[in-house]
């Protein structure tokens, strides 16, 4: 039996990155501060909450929270994403049918992401989920972001007060090394699609190629 699907946003639904790289380089630069080196000084953050990431980079230039305020760089940087957010950030492929194929299961499917729950809200406002998606739980849903599993814990909550379900009943779908631990510390089941080289190597249930093979597996779980 399958009771819940919990995806990811931002490189499992989405291809965002573009989008969030040149918002990212536009707030820095609105305070002197040049992205590109922050990224070469600290490598890659995928799965983690956008202001753990604006603020590490910060730091890792040398620039202080004076200088640089996270809230106003934060809210910069959320100006910019989503002026660039029609151009920058599509759906990927099979993201829509993925979805889909949830209810087609009798499953509920949500969105369980670092992004901020405006973000998420934008995404299924602009492609039009919000009939595939129960609920969403964001990064500021949250007190610790991934790789805590604290994000996949409200997610369970929220699903069990919409039906009756088992944690081995559901399934997370994740694209990064970080989402992967958050969801298995909350004891749920995940299917790893990545899109890039993982920072960390993790165990998962299942790995799919991509998300076009998702239905496949979800009409296995039913079956089984």
């Amino acid at each position: 039996m399958l009771s819940g699907v919990f995806f990811d946003l931002d490189e499992t639904l989405i291809d965002a990155g573009g989008c969030h790289r040149e918002a990212s380089r536009r707030a820095f630069g609105a305070f002197g501060m040049d992205w590109d080196e922050a990224l070469r000084r600290t490598g890659p953050f995928f799965g983690r909450r956008m202001r753990e990431i604006l603020a590490a980079r910060r730091d890792a230039l040398g620039v202080d929270e004076r200088t640089a305020p996270l809230q106003e760089l934060s809210s910069l940087r959320e100006k910019h994403y989503v002026d660039f957010f029609p151009a920058g950030v599509c759906l990927l492929p099979g993201a829509r049918e993925a979805l889909a194929s949830v209810s087609d299961h009798g499953a509920v499917a949500a969105i369980v992401s670092s992004s901020a729950r405006a973000t998420i809200a934008l995404t299924v406002e602009h492609y039009g989920l919000s009939g595939l998606v129960s609920f969403v739980v964001g990064g500021d849903d949250v007190e610790r972001g991934k790789p805590d599993p604290q994000c996949y814990e409200v997610a369970f909550s929220r699903l069990r007060s919409l039906r009756s379900a088992v944690k081995p009943d559901c399934l997370v779908v994740e694209d990064s090394s970080v989402g992967v631990t958050a969801a298995r510390s909350a004891g749920l089941p995940v299917c790893l699609i990545p899109r890039y080289t993982l920072a960390e190597s993790v165990m998962a249930e299942y790995t799919l190629g991509s998300l076009e093979k998702l239905p496949g597996l979800l009409a296995r779980l039913r079956e089984g």
